[in-house]
C-alpha cells in the first residue's frame, strides 16, 4: 500500500451496533436544531435480566459530559475530548456489577451546547449501549432507544456566568431540588418524561466515527484536606449568581489558631460571610466533596485556586474568572459535591451565608488521574535534596497534565496544546513511558489541520478563540520522530503521511526564492515567553531565527520520514531544501559583535542582543559540538549556569527544555545543573507542588484594575523539564534506537555524591543507582531483559549493558565531552 495514495479502511466502521441503538434525550427537546445551552438532565431506565451475567461490554457516550451509576453505584464518568469525526465512546465491562433480576442504569447528563477548551458541543444526545451474555450463550441487549425515562436536573441554576473561555459554565446547584433517592434501585420514575431519539441510528450524525476510546478510564480515590481550617469573616451578602466568579472583599482573620473539622459557625447576618479556608497540602485535581450541615437554603459558595495570595486571597487566574461553585443547602446532613467541573487546586475557600448554624463535618477531594504507572517507578533522588524535591514537584506536575489529554494547566485551562504537550509527552517517557496518551496527542492534534495545512495550536477544541500557531505545526511534526524512538511504533507515519506533506507545504508559500528562509510569517509568532531587563521579548520582526531553526529540523524530520518510507522523491526534495536553510541561517543570522545568531533580521538589519532560546536552538540545530561558533554561543549565552538578564533574553520554563537540551548535546552537563538550580530556586523557596508557567506567579506585578492579586498558572508541565534532565543525564539512561532496544546507561556525577532513580522503557523496568565514595565511582544498574547496549563510565571505560542486577566501577570524571544528539 502506498501511503500516499491509499489508506486502510477504519475499523470502526464495522463495529457492530445491536439494534434501535440511537442518541436520545428528553421528549420535547430532541430538534438538532434548537440546542438547550447549560442543560442536566437525568435519565433512567430499569430491565431485568433473566441470567447470570458472564460479559457486560458497554459503550456510553453523551454531548457533552456524563455520570453513569448502575444498581446505585458510581460506574463511571466521561467521555473524553475527541474529535466530532472521530469520536471517543467510553467502553468497559460491567458484569460485576450487574446480577440476576432488575437492574437499574441511572445517569446525570450535561450538554453544554457552546464549545470549550476540551469540548466541541454539538448536539444533545446519550448513546448508551449494553450487551450482556451468560455462561449458556445467553445474550440481552440494553440501548438507548424511547424505552427510557428523562426528567431536568432543576437543582443545575441556569443560566450561569462561563468560568473561562476554555471552560464551562460555574455549578450551581440547589440541593433542595434534587429528587430523594433518585439513583437508588426500585425508585419510582413513572412521573419522568418519556425520550426521543435525536438521531435514531448512527449513520448519519454530525459524529461521523463511534471510535472506542484508546484510553483508559481515569483512576478516582479520596484526598483528604489538612485537618486545620483558616478562620475569618467578610462583609457583603450572597452574590447573584450572574456575578459568581467575580473578585471578592478582603476577608478579615477570625482572632486564633483557626478550627479542627468539624468546623462549627454559627449564623450569620444577611450581610456577612464566614470565611473558611481549607489546604489540600499539594495542588491536586478532582472534583470537591464537603460533608455538612445547616439550615434550609444556607448559601455555600467554594472558590478554588493553585496558589493563593497574602492575606487568604484567592487571587484571580489570567483571563478568567474565579473559578467557582456554589451550593444551596436542603435543610440536614449531606453531602455536596462538583458534578462536572474538574479543576486542580490546592486552596479551597467556603463563603457561607446562614441563618442558622453550619457544620463542616469533612471536606474531601475526588481525585482524577490518568492512570500512570506511579508507583511501578522510583523516583529519582540524589545528594541534592533541592533536586531531589524537585523532581518530585516534576513529576507530580506532569501527572497532573496527564488526563483524557496531554494538557497544559489543569486549572485555568485544561486545552492539549501540542507546543506544550509535545513537552510533557517526552518528560513522561524518561519516567513512565506512557504511549496512549502520546500517540492520541499527535493524532487528535493532526485531526485540527485544515484545508491549507495549518493547524489550530490545541486541538479538540471549541474554544476557537485564536489563530494557528506557526511553530506549533512544527512541533507537531517532530513529534512523530519522539513517538518512534520512545516506543518503537512507525505506525502512525504512513497513516499521516499526506497531512505531515500538506503541513510542511504551507511553510513554503511564505519562504524567501532566494535563500529559503521563512519571513513574514502569518498568525501567532509565539517563541518563547522570556524577556530581557529592558522587557525585549521574542516574536517579533520579519525573519525570525528560532522559526526558521525549527523549520530547519522539521525539515530534516520529514526527509527522514520519507526515507522510512521509501518515498526517494520526497526525501531528496526535503534534504536539500534543509540544506540551503542551514547555510542560508549560518551566513545571515551570525552576529560576530554579539559571540551569537541574532533573534530576529527585518529589511536586512539584524536585531541587537541574544536570547537563550535562538542560541539552544542553533547548538542542536545547527552548530556542531566542538565548532567555534558554539564555543562562543555557550560563552556568551549559557555557560555558568545562565545568562545575564540585563544583555540575553532569558529562556521561560516554556523552553528550559531546549536549553538543557542544547548543553547536554555540548557536554555541559554541569551548567545546565547549575541553570536548573538558578531558575528553580524562587520555585522551591515558595513551597511549590507543582511546576509554574512562569518562572514567578504574579510575574509584573500582575493585578487586575481594582488591584485584586492576578495570578498565573501554578501548575504548567512545560516547566517540569528538569525531570527528563535527572533521568537522561544525571543517571544517563539514553535511548539509542527505536523503543529502548538499544540503550547507553552514561551517567554523570558532577558535583553529586550519589543518585538513584528508574525509568519504566517498552521491555521493563530500568533502573540506576551511583555514589562516589574515596575517589571510587560505582554504579548498580538492573535491566530487564530485551534491552542490549553499553555502559559508559565517568574516566571513559566501557561496559556491556547485562540483563539483571550488576555493578561497574571507575574514577569518577570532573569534564564530560560532548555527548552527541540527545533525544
Amino acid at each position: 500500500m502506498n501511503p500516499l495514495y491509499q489508506r486502510s479502511r477504519p475499523s470502526c466502521l464495522d463495529i457492530r451496533w445491536e439494534p434501535g441503538a440511537g442518541l436520545i434525550w428528553m421528549q420535547g427537546e430532541t430538534l438538532f436544531f434548537e440546542n438547550p445551552r447549560n442543560r442536566t438532565l437525568r435519565f433512567r431506565k430499569t430491565f431485568h435480566l433473566p441470567f447470570d451475567p458472564v460479559s457486560a461490554e458497554l459503550r456510553v457516550f453523551a454531548d457533552t459530559h456524563y455520570q453513569l451509576f448502575l444498581n446505585g453505584a458510581p460506574c463511571a464518568r466521561g467521555p473524553g475530548r475527541s474529535d466530532p469525526t472521530w469520536t471517543y465512546y467510553d467502553h468497559l465491562d460491567v458484569a460485576p456489577r450487574l446480577h440476576r433480576g432488575d437492574n437499574d442504569i441511572a445517569l446525570l447528563v450535561l450538554f453544554q451546547g457552546f464549545g470549550t477548551g476540551s469540548r466541541i458541543s454539538i448536539m444533545q444526545g446519550l448513546l448508551f449501549h449494553l450487551v450482556i451474555r451468560g455462561a449458556d450463550g445467553e445474550h440481552l441487549a440494553i440501548v438507548s432507544d424511547r424505552s427510557w425515562k428523562a426528567a431536568p436536573a432543576e437543582e443545575f441554576l441556569r443560566p450561569t456566568p462561563r468560568l473561562h473561555g476554555p471552560l464551562g459554565c460555574i455549578e450551581v446547584q440547589d440541593t433542595q431540588l434534587i429528587p430523594d433517592g433518585w439513583l437508588r434501585p426500585g425508585y419510582d420514575d413513572s412521573g419522568w418524561a418519556a425520550t426521543d431519539y435525536v438521531k435514531s441510528g448512527l449513520t448519519v450524525t454530525p459524529w461521523y466515527h463511534f471510535v472506542p476510546s484508546p484510553l483508559p478510564l481515569r483512576s478516582e480515590s479520596d484526598v483528604e484536606t489538612l485537618p486545620r481550617a483558616r478562620l475569618a469573616s467578610a462583609h457583603g451578602p450572597a452574590p447573584a449568581p450572574d456575578a459568581l466568579g467575580q473578585p471578592r472583599p478582603v476577608p478579615v482573620p477570625v482572632p486564633g489558631d483557626g478550627a479542627v473539622f468539624p468546623v462549627r459557625l454559627p449564623a450569620t447576618a444577611p450581610d456577612t460571610a464566614h470565611v473558611v479556608t481549607l489546604d489540600l497540602a499539594r495542588i491536586e485535581n478532582g472534583l470537591l466533596r464537603l460533608e455538612i450541615d445547616g439550615p434550609a437554603g444556607a448559601v455555600v459558595d467554594a472558590l478554588f485556586a493553585d496558589s493563593i495570595a497574602p492575606g487568604d486571597v484567592i487571587p484571580k487566574p489570567e483571563q478568567a474568572r474565579i473559578l467557582t461553585g456554589r451550593w444551596i443547602l436542603r435543610g440536614d446532613r449531606q453531602t455536596l459535591e462538583v458534578a462536572f467541573n474538574w479543576l486542580a487546586f490546592r486552596h479551597v475557600q467556603l463563603w457561607v451565608w446562614s441563618p442558622g448554624p453550619v457544620t463542616v463535618h469533612r471536606a474531601w477531594l475526588r481525585t482524577l488521574y490518568y492512570p500512570l504507572p506511579v508507583g511501578q517507578v522510583e523516583g529519582f533522588r540524589c545528594s541534592d535534596d533541592s533536586l531531589t524535591r524537585l523532581d518530585a514537584i516534576c513529576a507530580h506536575t506532569v501527572r497532573l497534565c496527564y488526563q483524557d489529554g496531554i494538557v497544559d494547566s489543569p486549572s485555568r485551562e485544561q486545552q492539549q496544546w501540542i507546543g506544550d504537550a509535545r513537552r510533557t509527552a517526552i518528560f513522561n517517557h524518561h519516567r513512565w513511558g506512557d504511549a496512549a496518551l502520546h500517540r492520541n496527542l499527535i493524532e487528535q492534534i493532526g485531526q485540527g489541520m485544515d484545508w491549507m495545512g495549518s493547524m489550530v495550536p490545541r486541538y479538540p477544541s471549541g474554544n476557537r478563540n485564536v489563530s494557528p500557531i506557526p511553530s506549533y505545526c512544527l512541533d507537531w511534526i517532530g513529534a512523530f520522530e519522539e513517538f518512534y524512538q520512545f516506543t518503537g511504533d512507525d505506525s502512525l507515519l504512513a497513516h499521516w503521511w499526506p497531512n505531515l506533506l500538506l503541513a510542511i507545504r504551507w511553510f513554503s508559500a511564505f519562504e524567501r526564492p532566494d535563500d529559503g528562509l521563512l519571513a513574514r510569517v502569518p498568525h501567532w509568532i509565539y517563541i518563547d515567553m522570556g524577556r530581557d531587563a529592558a522587557g525585549r521579548g521574542m516574536g517579533s520582526g520579519e525573519v525570525l531565527a528560532t522559526l526558521n531553526l525549527q523549520y530547519l529540523s522539521a525539515l530534516r524530520a520529514i526527509a527522514g520520514y520519507a526515507n522510512r518510507l521509501g518515498d526517494q522523491a520526497s526525501h531528496a526534495w526535503f534534504a536539500s531544501r534543509a540544506e540551503r536553510l542551514a547555510s542560508s541561517l549560518r551566513e545571515q543570522f551570525w552576529n560576530e559583535t554579539e559571540h551569537g545568531y541574532a533573534d530576529a533580521m527585518t529589511d536586512g538589519v539584524l536585531t541587537e542582543g541574544v536570547s537563550e532560546v535562538t542560541a539552544a536552538h542553533a547548538l542542536l540545530f545547527l552548530e556542531s559540538p566542538g565548532s567555534p561558533r558554539a564555543a562562543q554561543i555557550i560563552k556568551r549565552v549559557l555557560a555558568r549556569g545562565g545568562s545575564d538578564p540585563a544583555t540575553v533574553v532569558r529562556a521561560s520554563p516554556f523552553s528550559i527544555h531546549t536549553v538543557l537540551q542544547a548543553l547536554r548535546l555540548h557536554g555541559r552537563e554541569q551548567d545546565a545543573l547549575d541553570l536548573i538550580r538558578q531558575r528553580y530556586r524562587p520555585l522551591l523557596d515558595a513551597g511549590a507542588t507543582a511546576t509554574w508557567e512562569h518562572w514567578e506567579l504574579s510575574e509584573h506585578g500582575r493585578t487586575d484594575a481594582s488591584s485584586y492579586p492576578r495570578h498565573a498558572s501554578a501548575c504548567h508541565a512545560w516547566g517540569a523539564a528538569p525531570m527528563a534532565f535527572f533521568t537522561g543525564v544525571v543517571l544517563g539512561i539514553r535511548p539509542q534506537s527505536p523503543g529502548w532496544k538499544q540503550v547507553e546507561i552514561r551517567p554523570f556525577c558532577g558535583d553529586l555524591e550519589d543518585a538513584s532513580g528508574a525509568c519504566l522503557t517498552p521491555q521493563g523496568l530500568l533502573e540506576v543507582r551511583w555514589h562516589v565514595r574515596s575517589a571510587t565511582f560505582t554504579l548498580h544498574i538492573k535491566a530487564p531483559s530485551g534491552i542490549e547496549g553499553t555502559v559508559l563510565m565517568p574516566d571513559g571505560s566501557r561496559h556491556p549493558l547485562r540483563t539483571g542486577l550488576f555493578t561497574c566501577e571507575s574514577a569518577p570524571a570532573k569534564h564530560r565531552e560532548p555527548t552527541g544528539k540527545p533525544r
